[in-house]
């Protein structure tokens, strides 16, 4: 990579304190789990410099290592950025989304699932984006992914009586078991594939190692891109600044790429003039593409959690939740990289029908600890906890920059439930972990339950989505604030920037809808499709 002059017809004049920059084929802003799969894409055509730009640091965290470290990680503001999300259109709970802070991004904190997803939702996709992005599509590239990135396949046997009684009493509900959940379609449940390896967490920056040992990688950490330059209608670059103030430009000869995430690259593109004209104005910038949908189409995948009281001695509530069991696991965690600090919060997962169609329209997450309802810290007795939640929710929220500062969070409106098909959703969902709770399987070992409890009546489907609108919670899944598809969408079915050269979108922002009820593997499977078309095209 070069040092040189960008081309000073790009955006605004350069501000006095400008400092030339890198020049690179392509430049790829953010090095979440899309960022590093693109970049290491991107590199393995060895004639091909590519520059990642990355406000975060390299993560130095030993606690990132261990996958139940997320504990902790998650509320590190040096790891762990927070995003205020107020309600979309009615009165209702504000959330605080949180995302990773660096190089690996989300997958530094977030708990470590490797869900491929459904197939017929992929066939959805296709049906609006083309045959390039079909479940087979994306099947090579998980396929790809998986030879680079450890994915566990953990024993299919579980390691306790209370998650043996789960699989067992969903399959009395007609959820059969399955050894490998990736490797499966329709109604299933299996141990949760996850990105961990020998006990430590691999983020998603363990694909970047090869691009960097080659030489034609490269990544900038601590530089916080403001906008994207751009000289007549082509994009030449970015600009960035550091944490002291330092204004920099970096060119690119061919293209530049945002994988900032579904909460960032909306704002990114409105500092850059592209957005809604309106707005833009509004916030003191001049319009170069009208875009009236960036940061529109929010769409988030809202869980209900049932816990449930289960016999004393059951679950890992008594080596996770005092002072004595938590030193043992954290000794055994360093002698053997083994226990329960080695996996990740959930140890299964469930793909489940809940309209008589066989194609799952929920996901289950189940696992044998119990939080106190304050945080994440575990109760004070024995439990367990189903996460459960509607994979395609329909309402939609919105995400626009807040300023021009681009260290200023942006405005998050979250979808709340709006949309009556998604509290009919809800309502199943949380009908179907009270079902298994009470397959016979479980009598043996739940108690009673915890949450909701009997302030939500069996089969008060009003008080069960009001439960889940109010009590529940966005988890970190959001998608389609620069959505593909359609005349009025923000990129093109090759993820193109609309009304602008040499600009792509390569994030979960890109996509109208979700694939999977985990969003870390769709999003590296989507840059390494992406990052494949990029290179290719030369």
């Amino acid at each position: 990579m070069t040092s040189r002059p960008v081309d000073s017809r790009a955006g605004s004049p350069d501000p006095p304190d400008a400092v030339r920059g890198l020049t690179a084929e392509v430049i790829v802003v953010g090095a979440g789990a899309a960022g590093c799969s693109m970049a290491a894409t991107l590199a393995e055509d060895p004639d091909l410099r590519v520059l990642v730009v990355e406000a975060g640091p390299w993560n130095r965290n030993p606690l990132v290592a261990v996958p139940k470290g997320f504990v902790r990680t998650m509320f590190d503001p040096r790891i762990s950025l927070e995003y205020p999300a107020l309600p979309a259109r009615e009165p209702g709970p504000v959330d605080v989304w949180r995302r990773g802070r660096g190089v690996g991004g989300s997958t530094l904190i977030n708990g470590t699932m490797y869900l491929r997803g459904e197939s017929h939702l992929y066939g959805g996709l296709a049906e609006r984006l083309g045959p390039d992005w079909s479940w087979p599509a994306f099947g090579r590239a998980f396929d790809h992914l998986e030879t680079v990135l450890p994915v566990s396949a953990p024993p299919s046997e579980p390691p306790s009586e209370v998650l043996r009684a789960l699989i067992a009493g969903l399959g009395e509900t007609g959820v059969p078991f399955v050894p490998d959940v990736r490797a499966a379609v329709g109604p299933r449940v299996g141990r949760t594939p996850a990105t961990i390896r020998g006990g430590m967490r691999r983020s998603v920056a363990t694909l970047l190692r090869p691009g960097l040992r080659a030489g034609n990688l490269r990544v900038l950490t601590g530089q916080t891109t403001v906008r994207v330059l751009t000289a007549g209608d082509r994009v030449v670059g970015v600009e960035t600044v550091t944490a002291e103030g330092n204004r920099i430009r970096h060119h690119a000869r061919r293209q530049v790429v945002l994988t900032a995430g579904t909460l960032e690259t909306p704002p990114l593109l409105e500092r850059s003039g592209i957005g809604d004209p309106d707005r833009l104005r509004h916030l003191g910038i001049d319009p170069v593409v009208s875009a009236p949908r960036v940061g529109e189409g929010l769409r988030e995948q809202r869980g209900a959690t049932v816990k449930a009281r289960i016999r004393p001695g059951l679950g890992l509530n008594g080596r996770l939740g005092t002072t004595r069991g938590l030193l043992g696991a954290a000794a055994q965690y360093l002698a053997t990289r083994s226990g329960p600090l080695a996996s990740g919060p959930y140890e299964l997962a469930a793909s489940v029908d809940s309209t008589g169609g066989n194609r799952p329209d929920l996901q289950l997450l189940l696992t044998d600890i119990s939080t106190d309802g304050t945080g994440l810290a575990p109760a004070d007795h024995a439990g367990l906890m189903i996460q459960a939640y509607a994979l395609s929710p329909y309402s939609t929220g919105s995400v626009h920059a807040a300023s021009t500062d681009p260290h200023r969070p942006p405005h998050v409106r979250a979808p709340l439930l709006e949309d009556p098909r998604d509290r009919a959703a809800a309502a199943r969902a949380l009908k179907t972990a009270r079902a298994v709770l009470a397959a016979p399987a479980l009598s043996g070992v739940v108690i009673d339950e915890d949450l909701p409890g009997v302030s939500v009546a069996d089969g008060d489907d009003e008080a069960a989505a009001a439960f889940v609108r109010s009590s529940g919670g966005g988890i970190y899944h959001a998608v389609g604030t620069c959505a593909a598809g359609g005349v009025d969408a923000v990129v093109d079915e090759h993820l193109r920037v609309r009304g602008i050269d040499g600009l792509h979108v390569a994030d979960l922002s890109a996509l109208p809808t979700h694939l999977s009820g985990g969003t870390a593997a769709v999003a590296m499977a989507l840059g390494h499709l992406a990052g494949t078309r990029i290179r290719e095209s030369r």
